[in-house]
């Protein structure tokens, strides 16, 4: 009898023992977690206010290379011709710019969700229906494969799907000689799946960590903003977004959604 007790309480004692490790690890993520929001926040923070203060001396660049532009905008000698295509040559970089700027403040300030229900399925059926005439012209053919068990999920559903174009997007630029591009949808018991896989030229192990960095990119008309942004709206939504590549033969980008209830979203950002 004193042997049975003295078990149990080893064993009471070693569950708890368990149990306060568990809670600790948690805590320990917990405190870990805020301290990235926390530097997240002040790095937005910071990064918004600089953008801001390079906006203002853009502008000004911008309306005074407008009006030089306006005092030049019938060339005659060949002088003059040059002076204009530089001119236009220095408008068109400071538009890109700008829009560069815009998109880096729209990343840094995060975005208010305005959840509905969506239908991951019929989202996706209305992208491919929008991106397949570039596919066609690229050569590139299109793929549906929907499971028809998929849940509709809680999202915003318009930064869902300019996420989703991202990669669909990103997924085109991949094939430059044409290929396959194929949209998967499966339902699994922590949250539906969304398989974006192109046979495009895949990406470089040692670019593999790198993409999702803001301003990465391997095109010399990329922006580097498409795949960040893809991630960081998903990653809003509670989700993930992986990758895997092999050069030579293509990627596949897959997107995870958690299972949500309206009980797991913020007051604030509910539909009216």
């Amino acid at each position: 009898m004193a042997l049975a007790a003295f078990v149990s309480a080893a064993v009471t004692a070693a569950l708890a023992r368990r149990s306060h490790r568990r809670q600790a690890a948690r805590d320990r993520a917990v405190a870990r977690r805020h301290r990235d929001e926390e530097q997240a926040a002040l790095m937005g923070t910071i990064a918004s206010g600089l953008a801001h203060e390079i906006r203002n001396p853009l502008s000004t660049l911008s309306m005074n290379l407008q009006m030089l532009q306006e005092d030049w905008a019938d060339p005659i000698t060949e002088r003059e011709q040059r002076g204009s295509r530089r001119i236009e040559v220095l408008l068109k970089e400071v538009r890109r710019l700008e829009d560069t700027l815009n998109h880096f403040l729209k990343f840094a300030a995060g975005h208010r969700l305005r959840i509905e229900r969506v239908v991951l399925n019929a989202l996706a059926d209305e992208l491919l229906d929008f991106i397949t005439p570039q596919a066609n012209r690229a050569n590139i053919r299109v793929h549906r494969a929907f499971h028809s068990a998929v849940p509709p999920v809680q999202a915003d559903p318009n930064l869902l799907r300019q996420a989703l174009l991202n990669l669909l997007l990103n997924a085109i630029q991949a094939m430059p000689q044409g290929g396959d591009l194929e949209v998967r949808t499966e339902p699994a018991p922590d949250g539906p799946r969304v398989h974006i896989r192109d046979t495009g030229v895949g990406i470089p192990p040692e670019h593999l960590e790198k993409i999702f960095n803001l301003y990465f990119s391997t095109t010399p008309s990329g922006t580097g903003l498409g795949l960040p942004m893809a991630r960081k709206i998903i990653e809003e939504h509670g989700g993930t977004l992986t990758v895997t590549s092999a050069a030579g033969r293509g990627s596949t980008f897959t997107i995870h959604l958690p299972m949500l209830d309206a009980r797991s979203v913020p007051h604030d950002d509910r539909n009216p």
